[in-house]
């Protein structure tokens, strides 16, 4: 699938009809798993053990608390969303905000589909680098919606995310683009 029809059935599918969910269904801290099992297009059910790569995959004890925060702010955004008034400039930089975990999850979702865990080191690496990209959405998005709900806009922070989408192979003018009918 192109990044382009990505980020549109992101739009179609969880912006626009505001559907709220957990990505996650089993964190990796307060259980032996790590899964994420959303049924939906997008998503493929996938799991780890944790207790049994924690020591030879260093980098997965990051990334499950990185997602774990990733996935409440995504949801947390999702409720916040329908009561903020659509001429209110933060409601289209959270929606983004959004788009952006989401496409994380995607990548991290086939990670752990498609890598080959039997290759540990080769497996930490791509984690590694997700966990780089994610914490800076993760730190961008708690400083974003902390602003706002306190009233102090922190709407250029957004414009810290260029590496990230880099990473994912996207950019703020193509989800500008996908989102443009909804505001």
């Amino acid at each position: 699938m192109s990044q382009s029809k990505l980020i549109s059935s992101i739009v179609q599918n969880y912006v626009e009809t505001s559907k709220c969910f957990h990505i996650i269904s089993k964190d990796g801290i307060t259980t032996d798993q790590f899964a994420i099992a959303h049924s939906d297009p997008l998503f493929v059910n996938s799991s780890i053990s944790i207790r049994q790569f924690r020591l030879q995959v260093p980098s997965i004890l990051r990334t499950v608390s990185i997602a774990k925060n990733l996935d409440y702010y995504q949801n947390k955004i999702c409720h916040e969303i329908p009561s903020i008034p659509d001429i209110e400039q933060i409601k289209p930089i959270l929606q983004k905000l959004r788009i952006i975990i989401i496409t994380l999850f995607l990548k991290l979702n086939k990670i752990m589909v498609e890598k080959n865990m039997k290759i540990p080191l080769e497996y930490d690496k791509y984690l590694v680098d997700w966990n780089k990209y994610s914490e800076q959405v993760l730190i961008a998005t708690s400083t974003i919606l902390i602003g706002y709900q306190q009233h102090r806009p922190e709407e250029k922070t957004l414009d810290t995310l260029e590496e990230t989408l880099d990473y994912l192979d996207i950019s703020m003018s193509l989800i500008d683009e996908k989102m443009s009918y909804l505001y």
